[in-house]
């Protein structure tokens, strides 16, 4: 007899989510949803406005990766007018990309999905001395990870602790078997979770040199930027390049060790091991290097094939909306797509907490809409932007070899 276990919300992301699982006797999951249980409706509020308001809009669908959207939607708006941008214009644009990217990374690493691998509880019993030689393992310059400092915040948490509040560190699993650093390693990884948050202050500092504030930048606009006195100043630039370095500093001498230690510990972890489900990529330029190129290629992967790796075509994107709450014929071309609630509801059912609304897992029963790549799921994001650079590195390389015709010397 399946069993139905309801989540909700999940918190370590930006937005609402909820999810919901079927287990058998066994406890081994046999179905599982996703719903996002928020209706946003940016599309809808973006009716009637103009065009120059898109970016300042559209950002604010997130509380973290806000500038990106204000980059797209101003330049969604830039490529329907045929607006082409100063060089200058794209370069200050990928000096903001850059600036939140850092900050996105180390957020989520830390402060987002932190707590669901390291025991903060486990941390309170390390020894700091034994912490500040392990950490020498992974860096031979670690960042807050001296003996002195491992102790002010294994006190520092104690006494927090002690007042029974714990605030982000409430409701975990803490000492649960799912948990594979030491105590000594959790420590670590606690202090640069401190750290972090001091350092994620000066990445977002790094955005608004340039984009005027942050979270939500308000320098874009159609057709460049409106900070050029910003950039046109030596003094700004340095103080972009001294945070910059900060960090910097921080991703290597803690964020990369941390990463290195992660991977030994959890390195036989079923969940980590149990590959990658979807094996389409698909990735688009970014990060301006010089007019025309990039640090990351744009490219689609398809079943895995490095080798077959080829160029987006915006008319393969679809939008599906057979599970989600809205009105729909059928998959939509973003360009032709409708945003028209279709609110199902939920299902009554009994759960492991008793009787819940629970998703209609065969019908609708998500905010979120299905975007497909020639009708089939695609991962984008990091993983997605280093596969298809790689692909398109080594094809290029391959057609070049192909080009060299050996010659006859007489």
């Amino acid at each position: 007899m399946s069993k139905r276990v309801v989540i909700d919300p999940i918190t370590r992301i930006e937005g609402h989510l909820r999810v919901e699982v079927e287990v058998d006797e066994n406890n081994v999951i046999t179905k599982a949803w996703s719903s996002s249980t928020l209706w946003r409706g940016i599309e809808v509020i973006l009716k009637g406005r103009s065009p120059m308001d898109v970016g300042l809009i559209v950002q604010r669908i997130c509380g973290v990766c806000t500038y990106s959207h204000y980059r797209c939607g101003i330049e969604a708006v830039e490529n329907a007018l045929g607006t082409k941008i100063p060089l200058n214009a794209k370069f200050l644009r990928s000096l903001m990309q850059t600036s939140l990217y850092m900050h996105d990374h180390i957020v989520h690493f830390y402060h987002l999905h932190g707590l669901d691998w390291v025991d903060i509880i486990s941390a309170l019993s390390a020894d700091p001395a034994v912490a500040a030689q392990e950490a020498l393992q992974y860096t031979d310059k670690p960042i807050a990870a001296g003996e002195g400092d491992l102790r002010a915040v294994q006190e520092r948490i104690k006494g927090f602790v002690a007042t029974g509040k714990l605030g982000p560190f409430a409701n975990a699993y803490w000492g649960n078997s799912t948990y594979k650093f030491t105590p000594e390693q959790n420590l670590i990884v606690l202090s640069h979770y401190l750290k972090a948050l001091e350092v994620q202050r000066v990445a977002a500092e790094m955005l608004a040199i340039f984009g005027g504030k942050s979270p939500h930048p308000q320098s874009l606009v159609v057709g460049g930027v409106t900070s050029v006195r910003d950039m046109l100043s030596p003094a700004r630039l340095q103080e972009w390049k001294q945070k910059h370095a900060i960090v910097t500093d921080f991703i290597h001498r803690a964020y990369k060790a941390d990463i290195i230690m992660a991977a030994a510990a959890f390195g036989n972890e079923p969940s980590v091991l149990g590959g990658v489900n979807v094996m389409n990529f698909m990735a688009t330029n970014d990060f301006v290097l010089a007019d025309g190129e990039y640090m990351f290629d744009q490219g689609v992967i398809m079943n895995g094939d490095l080798a077959g790796v080829t160029d987006i075509d915006p008319d393969l994107i679809k939008e599906d909306v057979t599970h989600a709450w809205y009105k729909a014929d059928g998959a939509q071309h973003p360009y032709d797509g409708t945003t028209i609630p279709d609110y199902t509801g939920f299902v009554e059912r009994d759960t492991v907490y008793g009787k819940l609304p629970t998703l209609d897992g065969d019908g609708k029963y998500s905010w979120v809409k299905s975007p497909r790549y020639d009708g089939e799921p695609m991962e984008v994001g990091p993983l997605a932007c280093l596969l298809v650079s790689y692909a398109k590195a080594r094809l290029w390389l391959t057609r070049s070899m192909a080009c060299l015709k050996p010659q006859v010397y007489r």
